[in-house]
């Protein structure tokens, strides 16, 4: 269980995230969706630890993320994709992918299933490339495989199908389901609401910063309604 109790994280100008009170569960996809600047990463950035809140706090399993402490053993079983790239981009795919698997298992040799996840995403075919060189896709589903290194309990996944093809995206919801079935706490951030509609099982719309909308999927007729009834109704007007 994650609970967010009066999150906010403010930057300049009083931007961020002001008041979430949120509740993430064990076995449950969430769907985090919002326009451009509505706090999504900001939320994702607080939950996973990368950054601590103005005011408030993010608890996991009654750990708090300030307690640096305790709360790092939990952090190692987060599966945390953040949207910008963060490899290194002299190394191989497979340089990359080994060192995230020392770093985090301790283990000088690949996981089984690591192995099992880079024949998915069909990166041994590129695995010898270097990373900088490669395609936005193939950067992204390095990360993908390196996030999901060692025992997960919680997946926290900034945009994580920018830049995948048709194929990629079908695997990553086949994925996710199956640690769905392991009782695995998926938040996922995305902006194609086509490919959220019949996969999250919960969503959360921020607006401004705060919840505009926080709901099980099966009381949601149209995710596309629903966002598109937060935008004012001249936003959609072509220019000329």
């Amino acid at each position: 269980m994650i609970v967010c109790d009066n999150l906010t994280k403010l930057y300049k100008e009083d931007c961020g995230i002001k008041n979430i009170n949120l509740q993430f569960s064990p076995g449950i996809i969430y769907g985090i969706i919002g326009y451009n600047g509505a706090g999504k990463t900001t939320l994702l950035n607080c939950v996973e630890g990368l950054i601590q809140p103005t005011s408030g706090f993010i608890a996991h399993n009654g750990v708090k993320t300030t307690n640096e402490k305790e709360f790092l053993p939990l952090r190692r079983k987060t599966a945390f994709l953040p949207s910008d790239e963060y490899l290194y981009g002299n190394l191989t795919c497979m340089e990359n992918i080994e060192l995230a698997t020392i770093l985090r298992t301790g283990k000088n040799k690949l996981l089984k299933e690591t192995e099992d996840l880079i024949r998915y995403f069909e990166i041994d075919k590129f695995a010898n490339k270097r990373f900088a060189d490669c395609s936005t896709g193939m950067k992204k589903k390095v990360q993908i495989v390196i996030s999901l290194t060692g025992d997960i309990d919680t997946i926290i996944w900034d945009e994580p199908n920018d830049g995948l093809d048709i194929v990629s995206n079908m695997k990553i919801k086949n994925l996710l389901k199956i640690y769905k079935s392991r009782n695995v706490t998926v938040l996922f951030s995305c902006h194609v609401i086509e490919f959220l509609d019949d996969f999250i099982d919960h969503c959360v719309l921020l607006k401004d910063g705060e919840i505009a909308e926080n709901t099980p999927m099966k009381n949601i007729p149209s995710l596309e309604k629903l966002y598109l009834g937060y935008l004012p109704q001249d936003a959609l007007e072509a220019p000329f």
